[in-house]
């Protein structure tokens, strides 16, 4: 995958590429240090490739997954001048011995880098390119290829043909990861889906239809009954409504949009709302607002406090509760048509009602957020939690 250009390839094969790179520098320190495979005028020079082969594979492990052109082309002409130095450092002949030679496995790693990247094309490209590139090397170590005989020649050409097919077999293996690792990724896709579909079921029949089956038995007893009063059938198109809204929010899905760590809000009070059945609730919302957990967890307990004290004090007919996002911040109203109350905080904490100065209002600013309580008797109850936007 090209990326603002830059390639990507998955990690697992570069990383396999990394370790046969690291085995190889290790080698090639071995027969640089360890043996006479390095002429002693030209040590100086192998121990400074050996050092640019560590400083570049260092470098290289730091940025396993990134892979732009410049990167590969550098390490593949890093590659060829390992190549010639492997050739020139060595003794005279050395490549047309079964002596191990410095370098000689190191080229190999960016063959393998560029099929792992750049596909069968890609690693075909850098074996061609090596193996023409070959030739020079054993130049550089005082063989001609034009007076060699068959079996050296042989043997070049063996050595030519192992690049490519080392490209090719690298850039095949990797685009069957690629092509594995995708099935594997629309599995698991499927599996979810599965499960959300499995979780959606069970939803709607533990809630939804259990529910409605109660909301048909109570309509039926209604309707043999026959003087059914408009407060009975208001009651029960608002059980019919919570429903509809129930069902609305599983079709809407909202939380497959939340990312980690966050919850609709709209679906945190929904759900506080759902559990009072005394009256008709109704939710009036601006779509999916989606708040880190905590929060939704803090303004969903405020609510649920503010619908007990409807239960316990108000003595209302309706509620209704509207969550909304303006951009600038969040609002989140609980309204009653109860029979209100002269608000004074400090009467009520003497009468030992602290539920909205402890569990409401220090709930808020606990979350950088406000309160404000409107309410007169007959005339019902209003209170307003406010929440600053956390968007940028």
């Amino acid at each position: 995958m090209v990326d603002g250009g830059v390639t990507r390839a998955h990690p697992a094969p570069m990383l396999l590429i990394l370790s046969f790179r690291w085995l190889t520098v290790g080698w090639t320190a071995l027969i640089a240090l360890l043996s006479d495979q390095v002429l002693e005028d030209r040590v100086v020079p192998a121990v400074l490739m050996l050092a640019i082969m560590l400083g570049w594979t260092a470098w290289l492990t730091m940025a396993a997954v990134r892979r732009s052109d410049q990167v590969l082309a550098f390490d593949l002409l890093f590659a060829i001048l390992a190549l010639f130095v492997s050739g020139w450092t060595g003794p005279q002949g050395q490549l047309l011995t079964d002596h191990p030679t410095f370098a000689g496995a190191y080229p190999m790693a960016a063959v393998a880098a560029w099929a792992t990247v750049r596909g069968v094309r890609g690693g075909v490209f850098a074996g061609v390119l090596l193996a023409l590139c070959l030739p020079v090397g054993y130049y550089l170590n005082g063989v001609s290829v034009f007076t060699i005989g068959f079996l050296d020649a042989l043997s070049l050409l063996g050595g030519a043909l192992a690049y490519v097919v080392l490209g090719a077999a690298v850039g095949l293996a990797t685009s069957q990861f690629e092509r594995v690792s995708l099935r594997l990724a629309e599995g698991r896709a499927v599996v979810a889906g599965l499960r959300e579909r499995e979780r959606l079921a069970a939803h709607i029949h533990d809630d939804v239809l259990q529910r409605l089956g109660g909301i048909r038995k109570l309509g039926g007893d209604l309707a043999d009954r026959g003087d059914v009063s408009r407060a009975e059938l208001r009651a029960l198109m608002d059980d019919v409504g919570r429903q509809e809204a129930s069902l609305r929010r599983l079709v809407l899905d909202e939380r497959q949009d939340t990312p980690a760590g966050q919850r609709s809000l709209v679906e945190a009070v929904a759900e506080v709302a759902d559990g009072y059945r005394q009256w008709p609730v109704r939710l009036a919302d601006s779509g999916h607002i989606p708040v880190p957990a905590e929060v939704a967890a803090e303004v969903a307990a405020a609510v649920n406090e503010l619908l007990g004290n409807v239960v316990k004090h108000a003595r209302a007919e309706h509620v209704w509760i509207s969550v909304l996002d303006d951009g600038s911040g969040i609002t989140v109203d609980v309204r009653d048509d109860g029979v209100g109350f002269d608000y004074d905080e400090s009467a009520l904490a003497a009468s030992g009602r602290l539920g909205l100065a402890v569990s409401v209002r220090a709930r808020l600013e606990r979350l950088g957020g406000s309160v404000t309580i409107r309410s007169r008797p007959g005339r019902g109850t209003d209170v307003r939690l406010e929440l600053r936007s956390s968007g940028p």
